[in-house]
């Protein structure tokens, strides 16, 4: 599928591949979801027998692909904007729009860039006027973590300064290579990317929601075509349960 960034996931009860003929229940998921989406569709898998295949993508591209009338089943955006547009368009199923998680907006700087006597705790201004040649930044038309963190730099009035600075992902995902590989010094991420990138790479972030933008209302929807939708929705009452709870906190959601 054009715009679909990553590769897909298929599992079942046991954890191992099953073959493309069981037809698995398909879910559109936005990059941020990378981190901790596969220990969420084992659990689920392990537990209802129902395999499951993942895209990911940024929110936007991915609901560019359902109104193209792709074959996904349900749809994790990482904000509420995109769901709720494709239901008002009879897309996806409106009862089914709900929160599965709130996410975190973080600055995310190199290290070896960070002042001394500062803690190692990055800030925004940090970004103006110091050795922070590249910032790495989703794309805002398509990712709603880059329009949060557009949103955030335009609060503190840092837009116009720093844009020549900016370097545009299409997704999170690309976002964390640029800042993994060091393309960019800096960059804006979900919580649950910077902690998987802080394992990775020489790196500290803080984090920016609620102080500088709100919290990110991630909203899930199943798709209107959909041949497979009481997998779906139980896949969703999966996402609403404790055991999830527990997992998306456990990577920086709240």
């Amino acid at each position: 599928m054009a715009g679909v960034l990553a590769v897909g996931i298929l599992l079942q009860g046991t954890g191992t591949p099953v073959r493309a003929s069981e037809d698995p229940l398909t879910v559109a998921a936005a990059a941020d979801l990378i981190p901790v989406l596969p220990g969420l569709v084992r659990k689920f898998s392990e537990k209802n027998h129902i395999p499951v295949r993942v895209s990911y993508g940024s929110s936007g591209e991915l609901a560019l692909e359902i109104r193209h009338r792709a074959p996904f089943d349900l749809f994790l955006s990482a904000d509420a904007a995109f769901p709720e547009s494709l239901a008002l368009e009879g897309r996806v199923l409106g009862d089914s729009v709900k929160t599965y998680a709130t996410g975190v907006l973080v600055l995310w700087v190199s290290r070896s860039l960070l002042p001394s006597g500062t803690g190692k705790v990055p800030t925004l201004s940090m970004l103006s006027g110091s050795p922070v040649k590249k910032i790495a930044l989703a794309n805002p038309r398509l990712a709603p973590y880059g329009r949060a963190a557009l949103q955030c730099l335009r609060s503190r009035k840092l837009w116009a300064e720093l844009r020549g600075k900016v370097v545009y992902g299409n997704s999170l995902a690309q976002v964390a290579q640029y800042l993994e590989t060091g393309s960019a010094d800096a960059g804006f991420l979900s919580g649950a990317q910077a902690i998987v990138l802080s394992r990775h790479a020489k790196g500290e972030y803080a984090l920016l929601s609620p102080d500088c933008v709100p919290f990110l209302d991630q909203k899930m929807a199943i798709v209107t075509r959909s041949r497979h939708i009481r997998e779906a929705r139980a896949f969703e009452d999966f996402l609403l349960g404790e055991t999830a709870r527990t997992l998306l906190e456990s990577h920086g959601y709240h």
